[in-house]
C-alpha cells in the first residue's frame, strides 16, 4: 500500500483499471489539494488529476483528464462520452471507499 509519504512527483506505479493495466507517473502531489499523474503508452498520451476542495461535509473531488493520440481519436469516435461514464464510476468508488474508512494497515 502507498501511504501520503510514498507519494511524492516522479513517483512511478502500475495498476489496473477497466481491464487495462496502466504505467503511470505521479506529476505533483498536494496532500489534500491535488494529485496528478501521466501515463504514456502505444497510441494515447494521457494527464489526469484529481483537485481536493474540502468542505463542511469532507471533500468534493474534480477530475480532469486529457488524451492525446491516435488511440484517444478512435476510442472517442468509437464510444463518445466513455470517459466520462468511467470518471463517473471512479467518483462512485472513491466515494464509497472514504466512506468505509482507512483501509486496515498491512
Amino acid at each position: 500500500m502507498v501511504s501520503t509519504t510514498d507519494l511524492a512527483a516522479g513517483l512511478r506505479f502500475c495498476w489496473k483499471t477497466f481491464g487495462v493495466t496502466i504505467d503511470s507517473t505521479v506529476e505533483e502531489f498536494v496532500p489534500g489539494d491535488r494529485i496528478a499523474w501521466s501515463a504514456k503508452t502505444v497510441g494515447i498520451d494521457v494527464y489526469h488529476a484529481w483537485l481536493i476542495h474540502e468542505t463542511a461535509e469532507g471533500c468534493h473531488v474534480v477530475t480532469e483528464e486529457t488524451q492525446h493520440g491516435w488511440l484517444a481519436r478512435l476510442s472517442n469516435f468509437l464510444t463518445p462520452k466513455r470517459m466520462v461514464r468511467f470518471h463517473q464510476i471512479w467518483l462512485e468508488g472513491l466515494h464509497r471507499q472514504a466512506r468505509s474508512g482507512l483501509p486496515p494497515d498491512p
